[in-house]
């Protein structure tokens, strides 16, 4: 939800509180006040009423007014005082029980002592709290509509500054030296958002240009010893006069320089992926992707009497680099070679948006959750890096796609689900 819409939403929310409260409150005052004014009309009467008694009545009942309801009639009763109350009367005309005001009192006269009765009908609560909450539901929707408004207003005016700072942050990358300036602005806190995005952004490219001359360096840097290191290791191992025992020492040296090789080339990968250096996307054929990667890893396949079988019903085609598709599914299918049992199988299927790699094997002594990180390795794998599925994840969180894993039947099972716009 937008910013503005969800102030919009809190005022909204804010005002249905306050206005059924002044709602009430108005219903209270505006009924008192009625009620006051009744009241006025009612003390008028009575001396009107007190005044033709003290003129004379020619009878012992006089009705002054058209519903006979108010009267002037001879009362031998004691005095009686100004007396108010409310009361119902059914109204003929209405159909139903009307409320009236009534004041009672006493005036004597010429030794008479008259009762005066005096109604006036008052305003319905139902009605008066009907008008009242029409009035202010209208209320309601007109500040409801005026919010709107002033938001569209907002919106365009006052926040567009911050919704073209948002729109350079989305297209903001970081293997481009950026030096167009964010979208100044008169605004003071998008002016001073402004100059903190652009000082951030250049801090943010030059730690990019340290890391991958770090990168870059480190790989070179390491490749050159290592590579003297082999040739050494290699020429002494050609030697006449070696023992068997120093032989095998001599070996382990060998493959520990091989893993060491193997390592800085996985970082070095993880470092490009990470950092977008494969940014050219072509259209690349899964299906025959897979059929190469097969062609390659057959002969290992074989040296553990591994069965591949392949159901690539359908012409999987993604739009991503051609170089980490083809990680991609190396790394599956040398995942799927390694983690299999002597004897096992392996099982490719693609359909029209997925891609899943199934082989036999033992459970994991890891969990699920902590398959994907790095230099996590199962107990079985000793000769694993721990990064294979690391670079698979990177891959997949690039592009966006979404990866499973499961285990079941003795088998485990990797997923890819692509999106729909790599399609």
């Amino acid at each position: 939800m937008k910013l503005l819409n969800k102030t919009l939403l809190y005022y909204v929310l804010i005002s249905i509180p306050l206005l059924i409260a002044a709602c009430f409150f108005s219903y209270y005052t505006v009924r008192g006040e009625l009620m006051e004014a009744t009241d006025e009309a009612l003390q008028r009467e009575q001396v009107i009423a007190e005044n033709r008694i003290t003129k004379g009545l020619s009878a012992d009942i006089v009705y002054f007014d058209i519903d006979s309801l108010s009267t002037i009639r001879l009362c031998p009763d004691p005095v009686v005082t100004n007396n108010y109350k409310d009361t119902s009367i059914y109204d003929p005309f209405e159909e139903e029980m009307v409320k009236y005001r009534v004041l009672r009192s006493s005036h004597s006269s010429s030794g008479k002592i008259y009762l005066i009765t005096i109604m006036k009908p008052m305003a319905e609560d139902d009605d008066l709290l009907e008008s009242l909450s029409t009035s202010f539901v209208i209320i309601l929707i007109l500040l409801i509509l005026v919010f709107f408004t002033v938001s569209w207003f907002l919106s365009r005016s006052i926040w567009k500054p911050f919704y073209k700072i948002l729109e350079q942050l989305n297209a903001f990358d970081t293997r481009k030296n950026m030096n167009v300036p964010f979208e100044n602005s008169s605004t003071k806190e998008f002016a001073q958002l402004s100059e903190a995005l652009e000082r951030m952004s250049q801090r943010i490219y030059a730690d990019y240009l340290h890391q991958k001359e770090f990168t870059e360096n480190a790989s070179h840097e390491m490749q050159t010893p290592l590579a003297v290191l082999k040739a050494n290791l290699s020429l002494l191992m050609q030697s006449q006069n070696l023992k068997q025992e120093e032989m095998d020492q001599l070996q382990v040296m060998e493959n520990t320089i091989k893993k060491l090789g193997s390592l800085n080339k996985s970082l070095v990968l993880l470092s490009k992926i990470e950092n977008k250096h494969f940014a050219e996307s072509t259209t690349v054929n899964m299906n025959e992707r897979i059929t190469a990667a097969l062609g390659i890893f057959k002969e290992t396949a074989e040296a553990k009497k591994i069965a591949i079988t392949t159901e690539l019903q359908d012409s999987l085609k993604v739009q991503m680099d051609s170089v980490l598709a083809d990680i991609l599914i190396t790394n599956l299918l040398q995942n799927s070679i390694r983690h299999n049992v002597t004897g096992g199988s392996i099982n490719i299927r693609t359909d029209k948006n997925s891609l899943m790699f199934s082989n036999t094997g033992d459970r994991l002594s890891i969990s699920e959750e902590e398959l994907f990180i790095r230099f996590k390795k199962n107990d079985a794998s000793k000769d694993s890096l721990g990064l294979g599925l690391s670079i698979l994840k990177s891959i997949t969180d690039i592009y966006k796609m979404k990866i499973g894993y499961s285990y079941s039947n003795n088998r485990h099972e990797f997923r890819i689900q692509f999106p729909k716009d790599l399609l």
